[in-house]
């Protein structure tokens, strides 16, 4: 961390250095050390801690540099866009475990606070090879809200940051070391830049139903001001400035972003309060997040303590924020008060939270059967409208995947009416013979036998994942790991459709001459002409969503499913209309049947192993 002495540095110098690739040395006078030496390693001049180069007044382009480390334990990395010490962001790796899913990391710092723990996974940590004893070249491409790290020799880039959590300001750009001799930097160069392409912003992930997007949140006091066992009080509550604040889309609230922290890096706590209403009175599940520690009380009664703090529980303990906790809420009919007290010591400030009793069925749509037991990884459902049965393919089954067959009405007429299948996923119908997508194959099964009778291999199969026909009798295969979809001429399957507006390749569907596939990679549903191979969006879902079941409403439109537990329906227009939302209670919604006579949805649930049925009378 910089000394205060720089904060006027940082906001008075705004000479910017050069726009080329130049590599600046560190005893250049363009930098500012803070607890840093420029020593000799490895044959050439390294910096061994943490310096700044105040005047790069840097938005957007290229930091490129040169690190080595011994692989202890450390965090060496840059940060860019710092307008104070407070406030920047930051990139740095782990190289004392290579590998490992953390082993780089993006997080933004807000007042001070480093949030790693809240910034995880997808688009924030990724896994790296950091050899020890050598050079590794770094290189960070930057643009709008937009970064990627090109670690080693690495040709694609080892972490994408799809959304920088600081506005796109220009600010200094630094290196942050420990000053102990386990990692070095050299031949550090900044390159502002303004023509770098690094892709379309891709939508933010779909909310979860449930998820509490505002809370009100009090001053920052020091734990030891207050009893944390005890409910403030309403003369307390009453006293403080409160304000209001919005959670994240995918529900997290970064507290720093609002509230200081306590100077000198106290451990502080903020109140944050949020109000559930009842109908009636009525227990209801609530899952909870938060960093580091929590108090939750409920209309004033103390309810919850938790503590998620860095290695609270074993050394290996991240506290990683998440909707880890799920709290029974004895609510009362009208409002309710949800108040918790948030400390945070170390890793990151936040809290979340989702109502599990929130999930949406359209007007009509009603359950009529479930199964919660005896399926195993029941990934695609299909009728059969001439032998009126369901078929239910069961993704694993310790070796034995197979087929179930079910009647309309949820009797199992065959747990495992067709065997030796690796486990299989989507299916379809044509001529006269049913079809099924297993690990390796395009399987062809003859319906009134369920014999085997033909398998066509996926040349380089990756995760062949669903199956389509079309009028001329073209079969067509998605292959979702290796983003590309075969077709099947003459008995053989040969690559089809493959490049940029094909990735992640899941549910498909022949609808007139087009073919329609829920693209995961960009969380859309697409469609591709047979005629002219235009391709063409028809919904977004957003990042995260995987496009699993695409099946027609009987009126000319479509329904889709998310298989992270959502379902809308697409009408012929292109307007898209919300059919079912199981997000709140984590149920999923994997490759679905549709029937449009009797108006019947069967949904399987896949890791939880249910299968649902539902009555939909449209409106």
């Amino acid at each position: 961390m910089i000394s205060c002495r720089l904060i006027a540095v940082f906001l008075t110098l705004a000479v910017a250095v050069t726009a080329t690739a130049e590599i600046i040395p560190f005893d250049s006078g363009q930098w500012v050390l803070y607890n840093a030496e420029v020593v000799e390693h490895l044959g050439r001049p390294a910096l061994l801690g943490s310096a700044y180069l105040p005047q790069a007044n840097f938005t957007s382009g290229v930091i490129e540099y040169d690190l080595a480390v011994t692989g202890a334990r450390g965090y060496p990395g840059v940060t860019f866009r710092a307008t104070s010490q407070q406030e920047y962001e930051s990139f740095y790796c782990r190289p004392h475990v290579p590998d490992r899913p953390d082993a780089l990391q993006y997080t933004p710092v807000f007042g001070g606070v480093s949030g790693w723990q809240l910034y995880n996974g997808d688009g924030f940590t990724a896994p790296a090879p950091i050899p020890a004893g050598e050079w590794i070249h770094v290189r960070l491409e930057i643009a709008g809200p937009r970064a990627r790290v090109f670690f080693g020799d690495a040709e694609t880039p080892a972490l994408v940051m799809d959304q920088l959590k600081h506005e796109a300001h220009a600010g200094a750009v630094g290196i942050k070391s420990a000053r102990q001799p386990t990692a070095f930097f050299s031949n550090f160069s900044v390159e502002p830049r303004d023509d770098l392409d690094l892709g379309p912003v891709l939508d933010p992930p779909a909310a979860r139903r449930g998820l509490v997007t505002q809370w009100d949140l009090s001053p920052s006091v020091l734990p030891t001001d207050l009893n944390l066992d005890v409910y403030p009080g309403a003369d307390q509550l009453a006293a403080w400035d409160w304000i209001t604040a919005d959670a994240e889309p995918g529900g997290l609230l970064d507290i720093a972003r609002h509230r200081p922290r306590h100077g000198g890096g106290q451990a502080s706590v903020v109140f944050a309060r949020a109000m559930l209403h009842a109908d009636q009175a009525e227990t209801r599940q609530f899952s909870l997040g938060y960093s580091d520690r929590v108090r939750v009380f409920l209309n004033g009664r103390p309810l919850f303590t938790g503590d998620s703090s860095y290695r609270s529980r074993d050394e290996t303990f991240s506290g990683i924020i998440g909707l880890y906790d799920t709290l029974d809420l004895p609510l009362e009919a009208g409002a309710n008060e949800l108040l918790l007290a948030v400390m945070e010591s170390f890793g990151g400030w936040g809290v979340m939270g989702q109502d599990n009793g929130a999930d949406l069925l359209a007007p009509g749509l009603s359950q009529v059967w479930q199964h919660t037991s005896g399926h195993r990884i029941p990934e695609s459902v299909l009728h059969d409208p001439q032998r009126d049965v369901l078929y239910v393919t069961q993704y694993f089954r310790g070796g034995n995947e197979c087929i179930a067959r079910l009647s309309l009405e949820g009797e199992v007429l065959d747990r495992e009416w067709v065997t030796g299948l690796m486990r299989p996923t989507g299916m379809t119908l044509h001529d006269g013979s049913l079809w099924v997508v297993d690990r390796r194959h395009l399987v062809r099964i003859d319906p009134d036998s369920g014999e085997v009778q033909a398998r066509h291999e996926v040349p380089g199969a990756r995760f062949p994942n669903d199956v389509a026909f079309d009028d001329q009798g073209f079969g067509y295969v998605s292959d979702t790991e290796g983003s590309c979809i075969f077709r099947l001429e003459q008995g053989e399957l040969v690559r089809w459709f493959e490049g940029g507006d094909v990735s992640r390749p899941n549910g498909l569907l022949v609808q007139g001459d087009r073919l329609l596939y829920g693209n995961s990679g960009d969380g859309c549903l697409k469609s591709r002409s047979l005629s002219d191979d235009e391709v063409s969006v028809l919904v977004r879902f957003g990042r995260g969503a995987i496009v699993d079941g695409i099946r027609p409403d009987g009126r000319g439109g479509v329904l889709v499913s998310d298989f992270n537990g959502r379902l809308v329906r697409v009408d012929r227009a292109g307007e898209v209309s919300e059919v079912l939302d199981t997000t709140s209670s984590g149920a999923f919604c994997a490759d679905f049947e549709y029937l449009p006579g009797p108006g019947l949805l069967v949904v399987p649930g896949l890791y939880d192993n249910r299968v649902t049925a539902y009555r939909w009378s449209q409106p």
